[in-house]
């Protein structure tokens, strides 16, 4: 293991610092006041050389309660924690409270470091190291090794050496691979060098002259220049402790920002979350509650809105989303400790399911929380799966973020589930489960059988009716036309430009609608440039309008009729036979009037008009003042 940062925990003076500086040399009390008082207040940093050659990062906490936000700013990024105990007094309530933080965040491995052990006699320290694992039971500190050690005379020192090099040869490696992703503890100005900020690095890689973001300003710097244990270095990877100079910003630099790949984290103020309340806690959380929210360096305060019940006890669990008062950047799985608003108590912590929720939850729903469990709960191959079919238009960096995995973890996961036949991808860009394509389908079937019994007289329904009836179902745009593809070539519908039928509609008519149909056909035969007009049927057949209007509409979905405007419709053949006599025209003698039409027609100008004014919206004809010219195509 290359790159590994410990930390300590513990009461207010119990001896971190003081073991710091023993194993490292380094006083990481810094400040004045911090010097003044004898405690510390910042988070403190020094390289520790182990017997190995390997050269590890340390972490310093406060140990105050007051502190205690000071602490969480450096615990996200530990990998092994050295829980420091004073032989005198044992375990106290912060040191509790440290222990609770950390098992919210879920570190697992751990080293208890019995301090100050020349001030007691060898009697005390057996009791004391009995009373300790009986307090530590239950925790991921339950069986982890136990160290005496003196910082005055040096006692344990090395043995502690020994044990820490052991120890984090069980801890999971940061992956330098990825995005990078840097929470920022420390900010402060050096003449020469501008703005710089401290922090580890969570993930992925930093070098000198990279773009990177400032987070949630969204602020892009260039890397300006990089420490690592007080030397210049080029590069910076996960794991490591980095000082990391920039160019000038307009934004107000803070703890609790993140430095970031740019485009690849987005700030959130919404999150879904399992929250676990501490069995020790003072307090149940209830809905609504105020609370301060911790991952990371960053500390916002929220409103806690319970999913299920009204409160979730100590000891207890619950899902639920937190309402931030200021955007944060986290990803999925992520851990978060929540204190209460005032006066402040460690109150639990959880898990991030979702980073971006796209809108507030309906409470007391089933679906909601099934969709949760499956986030939660399910593999790399279901959290994608179950992501992709949320929005199959997520980029690769957003399912990463969504899923809390890498963006190559993610890629392979992707293309598997293509291999599988569970996704289907359009164009390198949708990615569409076969499940939800198919659901779509038959949703979009249904209703257009539903679409067909409320219009009883339509063969075809319009595109735009259709694009309505698809985003309803929450069909993505981008997908419409690829699921009408799709269901027109399987024979279930039939797709034109304008028009989508279902595969073998046809409308039934009554006997008395028939025999309307067969007159009104009949006298299109028998005058095919001038029918009877919709007003002279609905004379023919007075107290029949409404039965008539009907079976005109029937016959234009059956593409027996075309109108020309409201009232004057003739036979396609008809308009097929009318637009060839007009080529021929124009043909003849270029330019031509509506009388010229008229006369060719042998009909009446009042049909003549209603068929060029049809032709100009057609782009077949265009108008030249009292003339008319055929525009040829192709």
């Amino acid at each position: 293991m290359d790159f590994v940062i410990v930390g300590t925990a513990g009461h207010i003076d119990h001896g971190k610092t003081a073991l710091v500086k023993a194993l490292t040399g380094i006083d990481t009390d810094r400040t004045r006041e911090e010097k003044e008082r004898g405690i510390s207040i910042e988070l403190g940093f020094a390289p520790l050389l182990l017997p190995t050659g390997q050269r590890i990062g340390i972490v310093d906490v406060p140990g105050h309660e007051r502190f205690i936000r000071n602490m969480l700013a450096g615990a996200g990024g530990m990998d092994l924690i050295l829980l420091v105990i004073d032989a005198r007094e044992g375990m106290m309530p912060q040191t509790r409270e440290h222990v609770d933080i950390l098992q919210m965040l879920e570190l697992t491995e751990g080293i208890v470091v019995v301090t100050k052990v020349d001030l007691v006699d060898d009697e005390w320290l057996l009791l004391m190291h009995e009373e300790i694992r009986s307090q530590l039971r239950g925790t991921f500190l339950e069986n982890s090794p136990l160290v005496d050690v003196s910082a005055l005379t040096g006692q344990g020192l090395d043995e502690l050496r020994v044990v820490i090099a052991k120890s984090i040869s069980h801890v999971q490696p940061k992956s330098s691979v990825g995005a990078l992703r840097l929470p920022l503890d420390r900010v402060f100005t050096v003449t020469g060098f501008g703005t710089v900020v401290t922090g580890t690095v969570w993930r992925g890689q930093v070098h000198v002259g990279d773009m990177m973001e400032l987070l949630p300003a969204k602020e892009q710097v260039r890397i300006r220049s990089i420490q690592v244990h007080g030397e210049q270095v080029q590069t910076a990877v996960a794991g490591q402790r980095a000082a990391v100079a920039f160019t000038s910003v307009r934004t107000d630099v803070r703890r609790g920002m993140t430095l970031a790949e740019p485009k690849v984290l987005n700030p959130s103020r919404l999150l879904d979350v399992r929250i676990r309340v501490l069995p020790d806690s003072p307090f149940a959380l209830h809905h609504r509650t105020r609370v301060r929210f911790y991952n990371g360096t960053a500390e916002v305060i929220g409103r806690m809105l319970l999913l299920r019940d009204q409160e979730v006890l100590a000891g207890e669990e619950g899902l639920a989303q937190i309402l931030l008062e200021q955007p944060v950047v986290v990803e999925a799985r992520d851990h978060f400790v929540i204190r209460s608003f005032s006066p402040m108590h460690t109150l639990g912590g959880g898990v991030v399911i979702d980073p971006h929720p796209v809108r507030l939850h309906r409470r007391h729903s089933e679906a909601v929380f099934e969709q949760l469990m499956r986030r939660e709960g399910g593999s790399l191959h279901e959290r994608v799966l179950d992501a992709i079919i949320s929005d199959p238009e997520l980029s690769l960096v957003d399912l990463a973020s969504l899923t809390g995995a890498l963006q190559e973890e993610v890629e392979a996961t992707r293309m598997e589930l293509v291999a599988f036949g569970e996704v289907i991808c359009y164009e390198g860009q949708l990615w569409i489960p076969t499940s939800r394509m198919a659901a779509w389908a038959s949703e979009f079937l249904v209703g257009l059988d539903d679409y067909y019994r409320k219009n009883t007289y339509d063969v075809w329904m319009p595109k735009s009716v259709v694009y309505q009836m698809l985003k309803a179902l929450g069909v993505p745009m981008r997908v419409q036309d690829v699921l009408l593809q799709d269901l027109s070539e399987n024979g279930h519908i039939v797709v034109e430009t304008e028009r989508v039928q279902k595969e073998g509609r046809q409308v039934s008519l009554s006997l008395e609608e028939k025999k309307i149909s067969s007159l009104i056909m009949d006298q299109m035969k028998e005058h095919p440039f001038s029918p009877p007009t919709v007003q002279e049927l609905e004379k023919d057949y007075k107290g029949q309008e409404k039965r008539v209007r009907q079976v005109l509409h029937a016959l234009v979905q059956a593409d027996e009729v075309t109108f020309l405007n409201q009232e004057i419709f003739l036979s396609p053949r008809a308009l097929l036979h009318v637009e060839a006599a007009v080529r021929e025209l124009y043909d003849e003698q270029g330019p031509f009037t509506v009388a010229d039409v008229r006369d060719q027609l042998a009909t009446s100008r009042k049909f003549a008009v209603a068929i060029l004014e049809y032709f100009d919206r057609q782009k077949k004809t265009r108008r030249n003042g009292d003339v008319r010219v055929y525009l040829r195509r192709g």
